[in-house]
């Protein structure tokens, strides 16, 4: 995409992304330093993408701040009341590969009898991990009359629903596996 940049002289310079944070040359024969790529998408009005639900509930929850902070979400009432939700989005998966038969025999083969021994027997295997765990304790700002309703995960996930943030990590997650922690 490109972006227009003024000069002192007025004319408007047309730069690229990958101009961003460094300078350009107006036909007047100035130097304009090119703003970096978010200042450029501000002065355009592009709006910033939106960071990822799971970044933003991680941010909330270093924060120690709830997404809605005085309402049930199922009832209205004001109430300071809030559940915790234990919401596993994704989990890491480790897979491990063990040394080919056929490569340890050749490694004892060729490394002697004694050493070789160790070195068939041997079982080095390399782990690979793929993914991460996101696994949350979602505070959920619900009344002690409507907390009482929320021992299923259907209804977990449809009082979930109703904070917009949890609603958006959820439709990024939906087979994420819900349940209600104790108090």
């Amino acid at each position: 995409m490109e972006y227009q940049i003024s000069c002192e002289c007025g004319q408007a310079i047309a730069v690229s992304e990958t101009a961003a944070g460094t300078s350009a040359r107006c036909g007047c024969g100035r130097t304009i330093a090119v703003p970096l790529l978010r200042e450029l998408r501000r002065l355009a009005g592009v709006s910033e993408p939106p960071l990822s639900p799971a970044l933003e509930v991680e941010a909330l929850l270093y924060a120690g701040r709830l997404p809605e902070e005085d309402h049930c979400v199922l009832c209205g009432a004001v109430t300071d009341h809030c559940v915790y939700c234990r919401t596993e989005c994704e989990r890491a998966t480790v897979t491990a590969s063990a040394m080919p038969i056929w490569a340890r025999m050749l490694g004892g083969f060729l490394s002697g009898i004694t050493f070789g021994w160790y070195v068939f027997m041997g079982d080095e295997r390399e782990e690979t991990v793929c993914g991460q765990d996101r696994i949350y304790a979602l505070p959920l700002r619900v009344c002690k009359e409507c907390a009482q309703a929320l021992m299923s995960p259907d209804s977990l996930r449809d009082a979930l629903g109703r904070v917009h943030l949890y609603e958006r990590l959820l439709k990024k997650y939906p087979q994420a596996i819900l349940s209600l922690l104790g108090d």
